[in-house]
């Protein structure tokens, strides 16, 4: 009875939800215009091509190499490293594949989704950036969350490896294993841009036909949608408070983040529950270190 209650009501909502775009076609088709525009201009090109190069090295062989360079298993520190540099969802998706090629087992999956989770720093330096009017206040928002997730890292609960890699390097055909890459790199961006635009519709229905406090109104847009978040922020004119608030809508993530992430663990043994347990973590410590580079 409850599991039909919850697939009445889901229903329900996305009933109302396709009434309100079909009678506000307008306002609709002008948001999807806008959001698609800034998904083209600022967070495709900025995503894209990481998402193929990476892929790209782990094909040939980059685990591989750092494990006969250091003799150790260093997937942990690549996912954390190339995920910093393209930005989230990343971490889940260079974890799933190290995890489907078997570089790492089930444990270290689950570990490393805690704290692969890093915000584009182009995104952080150009929208926070423009949205704070300040570039030193971006940068101490990126360096805490950067700090947090390295602090997640180092003081994870270590083990030994039990598997070994391959010795021997496959190389692959280039052009189907670049096809292959540039699929995958689309697969991502899509269920990016479709998880993204579908909560920041949500988010503008909500705040356009009711009436919310504006604290409500930038927590419902930041919750639904990062970027919009980020954006409705500027409504608060404490610069302090509206840093702490881009700080927790980024370090956490919105549900769209949280949707991109279930949808790219979906099929693994990697668990939501790990991912939540890091946001929660790693949000708690990006704070203390803003409040500490703050004071500074």
């Amino acid at each position: 009875m409850k599991k039909n209650h919850k697939s009445i009501l889901i229903l329900v909502t996305f009933l109302v939800f396709l009434i309100l775009c079909v009678f506000y076609s307008e306002d609709t088709l002008a948001h999807i215009l806008e959001y698609s525009k800034l998904f083209i201009t600022k967070v495709f090109p900025a995503s894209f091509i990481f998402y193929i190069l990476s892929s790209l090295l782990i094909e040939y062989g980059i685990i591989q190499v750092f494990f006969d360079i250091f003799h150790i298993n260093t997937s942990s520190f690549y996912v954390l490293l190339i995920s910093l540099i393209s930005g989230f969802p990343s971490g889940a998706k260079y974890t799933k594949e190290l995890l489907e090629k078997q570089f790492i087992d089930e444990i270290e999956a689950n570990q490393i989704i805690q704290f692969s989770h890093f915000p584009n720093p182009l995104f952080v330096m150009g929208v926070v950036t423009s949205v704070l009017k300040s570039k030193i206040l971006a940068r101490k928002i990126l360096f805490s969350i950067i700090i947090s997730n390295l602090f997640l890292f180092f003081f994870r609960k270590k083990k030994k490896d039990n598997f070994l890699l391959k010795k021997e390097i496959y190389i692959p055909n280039f052009s189907n294993t670049l096809s292959k890459s540039i699929y995958q790199a689309f697969q991502t961006v899509i269920l990016i841009y479709g998880t993204s635009l579908f909560f920041y519709l949500i988010s503008f229905f909500l705040t356009k036909y009711f009436s919310f406090s504006i604290l409500s109104f930038i927590f419902i847009s930041g919750i639904f949608d990062l970027t919009n978040g980020v954006v409705a922020t500027s409504l608060v004119s404490n610069c302090f408070f509206q840093a702490a608030l881009i700080l927790f809508f980024i370090s956490f993530g919105g549900v769209s983040i949280h949707m991109q992430i279930m949808a790219i663990i979906a099929d693994t043994s990697i668990s939501y529950r790990n991912f939540l347990r890091g946001r929660i973590k790693g949000t708690i410590l990006a704070f203390f270190c803003f409040l500490i580079f703050w004071i500074l």
